[in-house]
């Protein structure tokens, strides 16, 4: 989670009373959504548990795959997309090296000379891997910021009756157009365009 209830109790300097903790949870999800959209990092600033996902081969010695923080396995799938051909290993004197150098998250594997294959083997889903995939294994500050001051904006506005009309906190409803509105309002969009990804 990018922020707590905790955090956001000490934003605003209130207690959050603990009937509406699941409607917090609910919004901090929102949020983090929110968040992922608007900077287009869709695997999330935070993961901690590796899972798989499938790439097409391109044939060539490089590959871009989505951004990740480590790589558990990465095995060449056969043709037919479910048996495994090769395995393969992470080092210079191994089948593959991963990029850029000196960052936390790394986007890119190349092929060694040395490698047991040559490229990435071309077709549908022939490569497997299993990584920690998102930008860190814990929540940047400044992210973690972004999203308490989100939520406090979100809480006062519903303690208060907010743009949407309403007679209680638990009443209160949340919209992406809604958090767009706070986010701009309080300068939170600067945070996040330090993380955006720009695609051509």
């Amino acid at each position: 989670m990018y922020t707590t209830e905790t955090k956001i109790e000490n934003y605003l300097m209130l207690d959050i009373d603990p009937s509406f903790s699941a409607q917090v949870v609910l919004w901090i999800s929102a949020v983090e959504k929110y968040i992922n959209n608007y900077t287009g990092v869709k695997d999330g600033f935070e993961s901690a548990v590796a899972s798989i996902k499938y790439f097409d081969g391109n044939g060539k010695t490089e590959i871009d795959i989505d951004e990740f923080t480590s790589i558990t396995a990465v095995e060449i799938l056969e043709s037919n997309g479910s048996s495994v051909e090769s395995t393969l290993t992470e080092g210079l004197d191994n089948d593959y090296i991963e990029f850029p150098y000196n960052e936390t998250k790394k986007y890119r594997l190349v092929i060694n000379p040395g490698s047991t294959i040559g490229t990435w083997s071309y077709g549908n889903k022939r490569i497997k891997i299993t990584a920690i995939w998102g930008a860190d294994t814990s929540v940047p500050a400044d992210i973690e910021l972004a999203a308490t001051m989100l939520l406090g904006s979100i809480i006062e506005k519903g303690a208060k009756g907010g743009k949407i009309r309403s007679e209680a906190l638990g009443d209160y409803s949340v919209s992406f157009e809604n958090i767009d509105d706070s986010a701009q309002s309080l300068g939170v969009k600067k945070i996040l365009d330090r993380y955006k990804i720009l695609t051509l």
